[in-house]
């Protein structure tokens, strides 16, 4: 469904992709892991042209182009089929939950407002916020804000939705709050690619795991697979130290 080949990315002299390549299959959920500076959000930012490669290729369904001479326009098609949820909620302040949702339907898909707003509320009760849908970003949680930023990602129906660390920037009690939407979004089939520091979702969660280091991937597999049989020691040095912080943690 989406791939992307040769993916080279480099800011200055640090060269952060180093000729990637990464796939997801329809209804798949991947969980990228990895240690900070891999080059995980990267990746997605490429992938999503938050930022634009040096060198690579991308197929996506039935669009396919390299994706450093490609117009604004084709990037928009891309755009046009994948959410993304930010690490940072990135919310418009001055409007409320449903104002949020509606926005990009209304000013980037040009959805009628009557409609736009029927799929608004819609989506605030999928994600079990429907009764803070006239509320505004400050008066929200950070895992409020962040289950309202779902809710305008899934709003639109793309093909795939990009999660970049969702819970990385909330209190650890608020957190289980957003995995659980994802959780729910998973089990219905939602196409899904999350960089996160979560464990146990990428053990329980995921259909697949993909772990980088040092711009490139080291090792994939079937979630199950790869947490109790990886095949790289230093995949297996990442989850001692990963898996055993988590145990100390309960």
């Amino acid at each position: 469904m989406l791939e992307v080949k040769g993916l080279h990315k480099a800011f200055g002299g640090n060269e952060v992709l180093k000729g990637l390549d990464f796939k997801v299959e329809k209804g798949e959920v991947v969980a990228v892991l990895g240690p900070s500076g891999s080059g995980k959000t990267t990746l997605l930012r490429c992938i999503s042209f938050l930022e634009r490669v040096d060198r690579g290729e991308i197929l996506f369904g039935d669009l396919r182009h390299d994706m450093v001479h490609i117009s604004k326009k084709k990037i928009r098609e891309f755009r046009m089929q994948m959410g993304f949820v930010f690490q940072s909620f990135n919310l418009f302040r001055n409007m409320t939950a449903l104002h949020n949702v509606m926005e990009g339907l209304t000013v980037a898909r040009q959805v009628p407002r009557q409609e736009a707003e029927r799929i608004a509320w819609e989506m605030l009760r999928k994600v079990g916020l429907e009764d803070r849908a006239l509320y505004y970003p400050d008066q929200l949680s950070g895992g409020q804000q962040q289950r309202v930023a779902i809710a305008r990602a899934i709003a639109a129906n793309p093909q795939v939705i990009l999660f970049d660390e969702p819970t990385s920037a909330l209190d650890p009690e608020l957190t289980g709050e957003v995995l659980e939407v994802m959780r729910k979004l998973a089990e219905e089939g939602t196409t899904m690619v999350v960089v996160t520091h979560e464990m146990a979702f990428a053990r329980d969660v995921a259909d697949r795991v993909v772990f980088m280091e040092d711009g490139g991937i080291v090792e994939e597999g079937p979630a199950e697979e790869f947490f109790r049989h990886p095949k790289e020691e230093r995949t297996a040095q990442f989850l001692r130290r990963v898996l055993g912080d988590l145990e100390s943690d309960r």
